[in-house]
C-alpha cells in the first residue's frame, strides 16, 4: 500500500481526514509533537523513521514536510484539506480562546511549526501563514495533479472524491466529522 499524507493546516478537518484514512484501511499516524525538537534542529532522521513505519499521516509535523516526504517516499499521495480563510481563522482563534493561556512549551512548539511569534501572534499573521501554506503546496504539485487532492469538507467534499483519489471503494459508513469546534454562538 502506498503512503498518503494529509498536509492541510490545523483546523481544516485534519482529524476527520485521519479518521477517513483509518476507515479506508491505512495504518495511520496522527500528530507527533514529540518530533518537534528534531524539526527545530533540522534533524529529520527520527521523523522519516516514523514515516517509514505507517501508511497514512495527518497533522504535525507532516504538514510542513510535504516536500521532504515526497522525495523520501516517491509515489505517495497528498491530501490538502482547506476551508474558506475567514472560516479557518475563526475556528483557529476559537481554539486558542478556549485553550486559554498556553504554556511556554506549547508556544515554543507553535513557533517552530508555524514560524510565527506565539503567543503574540496576530490574526493577520495567522491568516497569511495559512494562505501561504496552501499556495506553497499547490505550487509544488502544480505539474503533478494526480499526486495532490485538495478537499474542503465544508463545501461538501467527502467519500466520493477521497476514495476515487486513493483508488479505494467508497465505505458503507457515513462520512465522519471529527473534532467539531465548540462555539459560544450558534452561527458556527
Amino acid at each position: 500500500m502506498s503512503k498518503v499524507f494529509g498536509i492541510g493546516w490545523a483546523k481544516t478537518g485534519t482529524t476527520t481526514l485521519g479518521e477517513c484514512f483509518q476507515i479506508l484501511g491505512y495504518d495511520h499516524q496522527s500528530q507527533r509533537l514529540d518530533l518537534v525538537p528534531d524539526l527545530k534542529i533540522g534533524n529529520l532522521t527520527r521523523i522519516m523513521q516514523v514515516a517509514a513505519e505507517k501508511t497514512s499521516f495527518e497533522d504535525w509535523p507532516w504538514i510542513i514536510l510535504f516536500e521532504q516526504l515526497d522525495c523520501m517516499f516517491q509515489g505517495s499521495k497528498f491530501v490538502l484539506t482547506v476551508r474558506e480563510p475567514r472560516s479557518w481563522l475563526r475556528s483557529y482563534s476559537n481554539m486558542l480562546r478556549l485553550e486559554g493561556e498556553a504554556p511556554a512549551e506549547t508556544n515554543e512548539t507553535r513557533r517552530v511549526l508555524y514560524g510565527l511569534p506565539f503567543p503574540n501572534v496576530t490574526d493577520g499573521q495567522l491568516l497569511a501563514r495559512y494562505q501561504n501554506h496552501n499556495h506553497e503546496v499547490q505550487e509544488y504539485f502544480a505539474r503533478r495533479t494526480n499526486d495532490l487532492l485538495v478537499v474542503n469538507w465544508e463545501a461538501g467534499d467527502g467519500w466520493q472524491r477521497l476514495a476515487a483519489f486513493l483508488n479505494k471503494e467508497i465505505p458503507r459508513v457515513p462520512f465522519p466529522h471529527e473534532n467539531k469546534g465548540v462555539y459560544d454562538d450558534v452561527s458556527a
